[in-house]
């Protein structure tokens, strides 16, 4: 169940789903990527505005603002909350987090992660260690960092041919075919480096391909940032970062320390493992909803700005609306077959994506990318 505006009551008999979580007759679930190590707790996403959490009786309860309960579960199965944008959390049920060791993740309504509670368990401490032992660890490094490139490379071949038309045809092609040059080279990337190496060869031919189907009057004439150059890059940096706020709070919630990654290294303070998490979402996400807001007309020279004293091209409010709503629509957007027996919205996706990435480094289990035709 996605908590929305609208209120409803699912059974645990049918099923349900809180964003990223899945509840059935048998709570808590068993996750298909998970099925080596089956966790006995699990985390609870809420994402209803207006509702609270509380305690009573040894149970966890969801109730909405006129106390339709929408989930009611022993506290003892839940590892995690995760509240997102208006939610109340009564004093007992902060007590008895703090209490149990379980962590409280405190993230906006868009996603974005704003801070938590924790107890000074050493839980978390055993978490990081299993994690710097992952990103240290080449033969489970480096295999991560080659499955997120390549999916990230076929989701830009995907976007390329859905804007091919028959006047750029061959020139599109051309692009696609040197993307797909670069992917038969990942097996053999042995090293950071040498992934990073092909993921930026790819990058040039698909942003060749991309300016390609941007109207001219954007002049977008490929990747430019720190600071974007002209429109488009400016649309396409903002995107990239309510990505990568909504990543940072995706791999909290599931457990991990987003500044550690397995591709990308901790350095410059940045948010490594979301960066590491986002490659496959900024095509499936951002470029695709840059890409059709230029060619609807929606994103105009009129909503670029300078500042004094700042180089390189800002959104106006106007752009950041468009821009917003774009990238709303497409993180609510709904897929089926992306994971294997997996359906629901893009922004679940993310979160199933980061629990994932949580049993690759705890357990070993393979990571993969999602599946976009």
């Amino acid at each position: 169940m996605r908590l929305g505006t609208d209120s409803s009551v699912m059974s645990f008999t049918d099923g349900f789903c809180f964003l990223g979580e899945d509840f059935g007759p048998r709570y808590p679930p068993v996750l298909d990527d998970h099925r080596i190590v089956e966790p006995a707790t699990r985390t609870v996403y809420v994402a209803k505005p207006g509702a609270s959490v509380r305690t009573e009786a040894g149970r966890l309860i969801v109730e909405t603002t006129d106390d339709v309960e929408l989930l009611n579960v022993p506290t003892g199965h839940v590892e995690r909350l995760v509240l997102f944008g208006p939610v109340g959390l009564s004093a007992g049920a902060r007590s008895w987090a703090l209490a149990s060791d379980v962590e409280v993740i405190i993230a906006s309504r868009r996603g974005h992660y704003l801070g938590q509670l924790s107890s000074g368990s050493t839980r978390r401490v055993t978490r990081l260690r299993a994690q710097l032992a992952c990103a240290d660890d080449p033969d489970r490094a480096i295999p991560f960092g080659r499955a997120a490139i390549d999916a990230k490379i076929r989701k830009q071949i995907v976007l390329i041919q859905r804007i091919t038309r028959r006047d750029n045809h061959e020139d599109l092609a051309a692009s696609v075919d040197a993307m797909r040059r670069m992917l038969a080279l990942l097996p053999d990337a042995a090293t950071r480096d040498e992934i990073m190496g092909v993921e930026g060869a790819a990058a040039r031919a698909y942003f060749t391909a991309l300016s390609l189907a941007v109207p001219e009057p954007l002049r977008f004439t490929g990747r430019s940032r720190r600071p974007p150059l002209d429109l488009v890059n400016a649309a396409l940096s903002y995107g990239y970062t309510l990505l990568t706020g909504e990543a940072v709070a995706a791999l909290t919630a599931a457990g991990l320390d987003p500044a550690i990654g397995l591709l990308h290294t901790d350095t410059d303070r940045r948010p490594s493992l979301a960066l590491d998490l986002i490659e496959e979402f900024r095509p499936l996400v951002v470029d695709q909803a840059v890409t059709t807001l230029a060619r609807a007309n929606q994103l105009r020279p009129e909503h670029a700005r300078t500042e004094e004293g700042r180089a390189g091209i800002l959104l106006t409010e106007a752009g950041r609306a468009a821009l917003i709503d774009a990238y709303e629509r497409r993180m609510l957007h709904t897929t089926r077959g992306a994971l294997p027996g997996f359906t629901g919205s893009l922004r679940r996706h993310l979160h199933r994506q980061a629990q994932r990435l949580a049993a690759h480094i705890d357990h070993g289990t393979p990571w993969t990318g999602l599946s976009w035709r």
